[in-house]
């Protein structure tokens, strides 16, 4: 079976055949996947595990043999040259990182363990940085569709201005009527609390009024709308901005905040 992605557990089975460390028998099946299932994840996985085993046992140094060491295998040589030799006995194949002792094996082992951590934590930043592009390309989409509404010739403004206790705020719509769209852009108008917020409203020429989008400014009392309007906002009359309950009313009930015509 082929694996789309790699995971914990695939670069654990990668990392053990890659230093030589899975039973015979796991270490068969787990051959026959990579040449039969010709999985490239873990094909990937398991050769940059065997190069970075063979790097470190090419890299182990070499030691020379004390003199009373050599002298020692010498005359066991002798000795066992005046007798029958045996036959061989038959031994499993070691591979090349086994030959390599046990405390380099130990070292090396937690060189790998290293460097999987940091496989995952590149693996980790890599789906974030692909997230992000996501993000980015979703604005980027958003923007050139604000570009093509604000160059549209049959775009409509309107300009808002601040009333009562607001004189200083203002805002400006940006009415396209060919998808029946607002893009609404608001400065100076400070945020409410929690319990309040603003609310949009299209009046008709019949004086109809109709809820258009409940909102709260920035910090710095901007804010920006994009939105659909609701059925029935034709012909308008007003446009206004109202201060009311959280959530927003039916009907306005609260002071106009900005207005327009």
């Amino acid at each position: 079976m082929k694996h789309l992605q790699s995971n914990s557990e695939l670069q654990e089975k990668a990392l053990l055949y890659g230093i030589g460390a899975l039973p015979e028998e796991e270490r068969r099946d787990y051959a026959r996947h990579l040449e039969e299932d010709d999985c490239q994840v873990c094909a990937a996985e398991s050769l940059e595990f065997q190069n970075v085993a063979q790097s470190l046992a090419i890299n182990v140094p070499a030691q020379t043999p004390s003199a009373a060491v050599k002298a020692r295998l010498m005359a066991q040589v002798r000795a066992e040259s005046s007798t029958v030799v045996p036959a061989p006995e038959v031994r499993p194949k070691r591979s090349a990182w086994q030959w390599i002792g046990w405390p380099v094996a130990a070292a090396a082992a937690a060189a790998l363990a290293i460097i999987l951590n940091m496989n995952v934590g590149l693996r980790r930043q890599v789906d974030a940085l692909a997230i992000r592009v996501t993000q980015l390309e979703g604005e980027v989409t958003r923007n050139q569709t604000q570009m093509v509404a604000l160059t549209d010739p049959r775009l409509t403004v309107v300009n808002l201005a601040g009333q009562g206790n607001t004189p200083q705020a203002s805002g400006r719509i940006f009415w396209s009527k060919t998808d029946r769209r607002w893009m609404v852009y608001v400065v100076s108008l400070p945020p409410v609390p929690a319990d309040r917020a603003y609310q949009l409203w299209f009046v008709t020429q019949d004086g109809t009024k109709l809820s258009a989008q409940v909102f709260n400014t920035e910090a710095d009392g901007s804010a920006m709308l994009d939105l659909q309007l609701p059925p029935g906002a034709t012909s308008l009359m007003a446009a206004a901005v109202t201060t009311e309950p959280a959530g927003g009313l039916p009907q306005p009930s609260g002071a106009f905040v900005l207005l327009g015509m």
